[in-house]
């Protein structure tokens, strides 16, 4: 098969070809690679290619399945990952000049889990300046396109890590989601991403932003995918949510079953708060589809919202702060402009306000708390507009207001870094400029299987097409960004 032919191929469905000697690790890492080198350049979603040690890794993988040791559905199927997580022997950049020079000495477990799997590492993936963002500019490595539209934002901070999937460069990606870094470049692109619950994966290994609303999770085009992926990045015995990539179709549960008795919380005052109709109009339908399968849907009130979410910046600003003053100090020439401005206002919040911050915290959790306790599932949008353009500072939202980018990008999501609790996003439609949007599902801690589940059967039973965006190797023609960065192999 060619590069084209495989690009909108998942995990599940990889896994399936590889056991069956259908497709050989080699065949698809060469495909993989043959495709990056068309697509890439347009798109600039790789920092780093590791394609020597691919190659060998594929070989290896080969060897393995030919003599009857097929460690499962990732067996052979490449990945890459966004250069805030470590792999040994790779620079870790985090997309800033200041950690140039590190190079880690052994794999992050998130990475470390993927490998032990069988999976194949590829390359590491541009990303908004150490993933403090949440767009796809970045000073040093050049910006992340959209592959549905070149001249707009991915999103942040793991833009990389969404572009690769929407452009069909490879079928799992690594990302970070302090405040949305996960599910903003997934609604913006078209893809499935998982914040799981807080602690579920392991953050050793990667660079920190804020210590306490840090998340490490799975992106691919569908969440049976992320639920193959998750899997093998979660310690055995933890909250699995695990997928036979090989087991028949007709063994999971149809659609239906799935949402049978399933009740859905609706925020209303998410819509209500300056969302773009067009985009509300994306996600209510999205509900209403779940309806008809089965579920129940009722509109909830989050208390203290409003409140929650200032807390969350509050935190988020003060704890990157902390993180990064160092370098703002010894190596002001190193950092962008953006992550400069931003360590600066963290820098002014008080130990007071962070602290408050902190009881805000608190109660915003026990009221999640009891909110699931008559809900399964809540339903919300992930952003207030789609893709803007690369450079827009400000976006026009419902009603014509005009906000700044990270307050239409991250309304909707930071809450759920406050709390920790797990929240899958996956494309429920495209706007009227016909680009993708994203809707958020949430679920009570540690329930990444239902919440998995429920993805899936969605995605199952209301597909979208085209699962990779319209970007093929003749479209990817666009003129060069200057940039110091990669891809630059290993």
């Amino acid at each position: 098969m060619n590069d084209s032919a495989l690009a909108g191929r998942g995990i599940a469905d990889l896994g399936r070809l590889i056991r069956k000697r259908e497709l050989s690790p080699r065949e698809l890492v060469a495909a993989v690679f043959q495709r990056i080198r068309a697509v890439d350049p347009a798109v600039n979603a790789f920092i780093r290619l590791c394609e020597e040690a691919a190659v060998a890794d594929a070989e290896q993988a080969e060897r393995e399945i030919a003599a009857g040791d097929w460690r499962g559905p990732l067996h052979g199927v490449p990945f890459a990952v966004k250069d805030i997580i470590d792999a040994a022997g790779i620079p870790t950049t985090g997309g800033s000049r200041v950690w140039k020079e590190f190079v880690p000495g052994a794999d992050a477990p998130a990475v470390g889990g993927l490998k032990r799997a069988g999976a194949v590492l590829v390359g590491k993936l541009n990303l908004h300046e150490l993933a403090f963002g949440i767009t796809s500019r970045n000073p040093h490595f050049g910006p992340v396109r959209n592959p549905w539209d070149l001249s707009a934002s991915c999103g942040g901070s793991s833009s990389g890590s969404a572009a690769a999937l929407a452009a069909g460069l490879v079928p799992l990606t690594l990302g970070t989601d302090t405040g949305g870094s996960i599910r903003i470049p997934s609604a913006l692109c078209g893809v499935a991403g998982l914040k799981p619950t807080y602690g579920l994966v392991s953050r050793e290994g990667v660079l920190p932003l804020a210590w306490s609303m840090d998340h490490v999770g799975p992106m691919a085009r569908r969440a049976q995918d992320l639920a193959i992926a998750l899997d093998a990045m979660t310690p055995k015995g933890s909250a699995r949510a695990g997928a036979d990539a090989d087991a028949p179709a007709n063994s999971a549960p149809r659609p239906e079953r799935v949402f049978e008795k399933l009740v859905i919380g609706i925020p209303r005052a998410f819509f209500d708060e300056g969302l773009r109709e067009d985009i509300a109009r994306c996600v209510l339908a999205a509900v209403d589809h779940m309806r008809l399968m089965g579920a129940r849907v009722r509109e909830i009130e989050i208390p203290g919202f409003a409140a929650a979410d200032r807390a969350a910046f509050t935190i988020l600003f003060s704890e990157a702060a902390a993180c990064l003053e160092a370098h703002t100090r010894r190596q002001p020439e190193a950092l962008g402009a953006a992550v400069m401005e931003g360590v600066r206002l963290g820098m002014t919040i008080p130990a007071t306000r962070y602290i408050q911050a902190l009881r805000v915290r608190s109660r915003a959790i026990a009221a999640m708390e009891r909110m699931f306790a008559d809900v399964d599932l809540l339903v919300a949008p992930a952003t207030m507009a789609d893709a803007h353009l690369l450079e827009a500072e400000e976006v026009v939202v419902g009603g014509g207001l005009t906000v700044d980018v990270r307050t239409a990008m991250t309304r909707y999501t930071r809450f759920f870094n406050l709390t920790g609790h797990p929240v899958l996003c996956l494309p429920c439609g495209f706007s009227g400029r016909g680009l993708p949007v994203g809707m958020q599902l949430a679920a009570a801690p540690f329930r990444e299987r239902q919440l998995l589940a429920i993805g899936s059967a969605y995605q199952s039973a209301f597909p979208l097409e085209p699962a990779v965006a319209g970007l093929t190797q003749d479209s990817a023609r666009h003129p060069s960004d200057s940039h110091t960065g990669g891809p630059q192999p290993t």
